[in-house]
C-alpha cells in the first residue's frame, strides 16, 4: 500500500513538472526574423541580389546590388529608351506582425510579414547599359516604404513595396519627390 502511494504521488508530480515544463517554453518562444538570407530577386523595373541580416527580433538589415531599369521618351528621342544602371542599396525593415501571423497559424518562415522599411540606395553610370547614348546621374534615393513579403514553395518568396521618397541628383546638384513601387519574384538560396 506504501508503495502504491508513493509511485502514485511520483507519477503526479512527474506529469505537473511535465506539463510546466511544455507550458514555460510556449512563453519564452518569440517569433523572430531570420539570422541571415541570401537571394536573388527580379522585378518589373530590375534585377538584385540581396542579404538580409537579423539586427533585433523584428528588424532586419537588407542590403542590395542591382540594375535598375528606367523607361524614357518623349519628343527628343523617336523611340522610348531602356537603360539599366548599377546600384547598391541599404534598407532597414522593421517587420511588425510576425507574432500576430503566428497566433493566426500562418507562414512566418523566411520574414513572412509585412513590414515598414527606409530604403537608401545610390544609383551611377558605373557600367549602364541603354538602347541609346545616355547618362545616368550619380543619384541617391531615401523612400520611407511599406511592402509584404511571403515566402511560397521551398526556396521561393515575392514582395509588393510602395513608397514616396526623396531623390538627389549630385551632378545636377538638384532633388526631387519620387514615387517607388516594387514587385519581385525570388530565390533564396
Amino acid at each position: 500500500m506504501k508503495n502504491t502511494k508513493l509511485l502514485c504521488s511520483l507519477l503526479l508530480l512527474s506529469c505537473i513538472t511535465l506539463f510546466s515544463q511544455k507550458d514555460s517554453k510556449k512563453v519564452k518562444s518569440q517569433i523572430s526574423v531570420e539570422k541571415n538570407i541570401f537571394g536573388v530577386q527580379a522585378g518589373l523595373f530590375g534585377a538584385w541580389v540581396y542579404n538580409e541580416t537579423k539586427l533585433a527580433d523584428n528588424v532586419a538589415l537588407r542590403t542590395e546590388l542591382g540594375m535598375d531599369l528606367a523607361l524614357f521618351g518623349g519628343t527628343y528621342y523617336p523611340k522610348t529608351g531602356v537603360v539599366f544602371y548599377p546600384t547598391v542599396t541599404v534598407e532597414p525593415r522593421f517587420y511588425y506582425n510576425l507574432n500576430r501571423r503566428n497566433k493566426l497559424n500562418k507562414k512566418t518562415e523566411y520574414n513572412s510579414g509585412n513590414f515598414f522599411s527606409l530604403k537608401t540606395s545610390y544609383g551611377s553610370d558605373a557600367f549602364a547599359i541603354s538602347n541609346y547614348d545616355v547618362v545616368i546621374n550619380n543619384h541617391m534615393k531615401v523612400v520611407p516604404k511599406y511592402g509584404i513579403r511571403r515566402s511560397f514553395g521551398k526556396n521561393f518568396e515575392m514582395e509588393f513595396s510602395a513608397g514616396i521618397g526623396y531623390l538627389y541628383d549630385f551632378d545636377l546638384k538638384s532633388s526631387d519627390t519620387i514615387l517607388d513601387l516594387g514587385f519581385r519574384i525570388g530565390y533564396r538560396f
